[in-house]
């Protein structure tokens, strides 16, 4: 079994997180979010994470540390991920962009961070 952590932000606080997720029948499963200071993220690598596919929850995933949500969105803009609280309008809480929520059945190409 694979295992990676991606990183996603909470658009609430403007935290970053980390997200562990093990690759499950050629997609991914979250199963564990928990607080990142950005600085240890670079040490890690987690900023280069590149992952393809969907991104269902565990039964048990914890949800983000700092607003509770388990859903997130994906911007189409940076290509990050960012935690959701089912508003209709988001602003990213890596590059800023607000817009309104749509959705795919596609799979999404992630970058974990990047720049953080």
């Amino acid at each position: 079994m694979r295992a990676d952590v991606i990183l996603m932000k909470c658009p609430e606080t403007k935290r970053t997180y980390g997200v562990r997720i093990e690759e499950c029948r050629g997609d991914w499963l979250r199963t564990w979010a928990f607080p990142m200071d950005e600085k240890r993220a670079v040490r890690e690598g987690y900023n280069k994470t590149k992952i393809t596919g969907d991104f269902s929850a565990s039964e048990d995933f914890n949800g983000c540390p700092y607003c509770g949500s388990k859903d997130f969105v994906f911007c189409g803009r940076c290509g990050k991920l960012s935690c959701w609280n089912k508003e209709e309008r988001i602003t990213c809480g890596w590059c800023g962009i607000t817009g309104d929520i749509t959705t795919t059945t596609e799979k999404i190409n992630v970058k974990s961070g990047g720049d953080v």
